[in-house]
């Protein structure tokens, strides 16, 4: 005859049991991959690159779940869920979409490694409550918008309790202290790319140094965005009319090669202007073309500024110097040309350093790196290509470069 526990102790195991099977559940969705019998230490946010998704951008939340493998084909290793209202009692705006819709965009992500990350504004009541309201859903973090410190602090706090590697994306100053102490977030945002009405060298430069910087203190990493929802688009802010695509193909190397993370606004990687409400998926009716900005025109065009963002998260996340190696801004003086080299701890022909250069200006610029190269002690003659936005074949020499207007080249150093 079996032999059953007193019936004041089943309910508590029923209710510890269902509580860890829930436990479980939301941390095998917030680390995608995970199964079960241990985790990866490596934290996966320092080199993540972040899609930051307004859910009218797709029409709606059940429209972004439907359109997750365009959003996995750009090589993104979060989905930021912004702009979705409602409170502590109720989470999202229904306008939006349901708890249902955020539970089917957690599962499908984690099937393609995303992380889901939701946004919390911190000037709302009970922020806390909200966020263990999302945590027992799955997201791997949030971006706390309108807080302090302390209540950035509260909020890494609360996600930190739960199993895995739970993130807090905070709205502090960059470079000052607040950003560096323990209870900092651990990636803080840097909208500085974002506020300018021009990309020029000189206000770029102190932004991939902060993050060589924060990268060194072992801390928060600095997110790079030049887009967003109370920003300006990039292509309407930076564009001149003539070079727009080269352009915006500069900003996205500026973006994704650095030792920051990195944080697209949806629609950046088409180069959608201002007044662009939705993301165009649907195939033109028989007799009209494709419009330029929509994604059936720019996956069947290799140089599009979307395959581009393809392939520079497509390198960075298989380089490990760009995923990893040190970050030196060189030629400081020049006005016209940003460029920095990426260095592994210790290079080889298996694993060379990486140089970035991109020529902002409306002119064609020549330079040499040559002198740079020894003073790094860095040995190499010449850059293999790895990527260039331009149109020009074989490699640079270092002695004497020459790049088109708004031209970015992205090339390993050899000899």
């Amino acid at each position: 005859m079996p032999i059953f526990p007193p019936r004041q102790l089943r309910i508590p195991a029923l209710f510890l049991f269902l509580t860890l099977a829930s436990a479980v559940q939301a941390q095998m969705l917030a680390r995608p991959g995970w199964a079960g019998s241990g985790m990866n230490a490596a934290p996966w946010w320092k080199h993540a690159v972040v899609y930051r998704a307004d859910p009218e951008t797709f029409g709606g939340l059940h429209g972004l779940a439907e359109h997750l493998d365009y959003v996995h084909s750009i090589g993104v290793d979060a989905l930021l869920l912004s702009s979705l209202g409602g409170d502590a009692k109720q989470p999202l705006d229904p306008s939006v979409g349901t708890m249902d819709d955020v539970d089917e965009i957690v599962r499908r992500a984690s099937q393609n490694n995303i992380r889901v990350l939701v946004e919390l504004n911190g000037a709302s009541a009970d922020v806390e409550a909200r966020a263990r309201l999302w945590l027992v859903h799955g997201v791997a973090g949030f971006y706390v918008t309108d807080a302090g410190a302390d209540q950035i602090a509260q909020v890494r706090k609360t996600a930190g309790s739960f199993a895995g590697q739970r993130i807090v994306v905070g709205d502090l100053d960059a470079t000052g202290a607040q950003s560096r102490s323990a209870d900092a977030p651990q990636l803080v945002a840097d909208a500085r790319a974002g506020t300018q009405e021009k990309l020029e060298a000189s206000s770029i430069r102190p932004s991939l140094e902060l993050a060589q910087q924060m990268a060194d203190e072992g801390r928060s990493v600095p997110l790079l965005l030049s887009d967003g929802p109370k920003l300006k688009r990039s292509m309407s802010r930076y564009g001149d009319g003539a070079h727009d695509l080269e352009i915006a193909k500069s900003l996205a190397a500026m973006l994704l090669t650095t030792r920051a993370a990195t944080m697209l606004f949806c629609g950046q990687e088409l180069g959608l202007t201002d007044g662009a409400k939705q993301i165009s998926f649907a195939a033109p009716a028989k007799g009209e073309q494709l419009a330029a900005t929509s994604v059936a025109a720019e996956d069947a065009s290799p140089s599009s500024l979307l395959n581009w963002y393809r392939q520079l998260s497509a390198l960075t996340h298989s380089n490990r110097t760009l995923s990893s190696g040190a970050i030196t801004v060189l030629n400081h003086d020049d006005q016209n040309v940003l460029a920095w080299v990426r260095r592994p701890a210790a290079a080889s022909l298996a694993t060379p350093a990486i140089v970035v250069i991109e020529n902002l200006s409306a002119q064609p610029v020549t330079l040499s790196l040559k002198a740079d190269m020894q003073r790094l002690r860095l040995r190499g003659s010449f850059l293999r290509t790895l990527m260039r936005s331009d149109s020009g074949m074989g490699a640079m020499h270092l002695d004497g470069m020459t790049l088109p207007p708004h031209a970015v080249f992205l090339g390993e150093l050899r000899y």
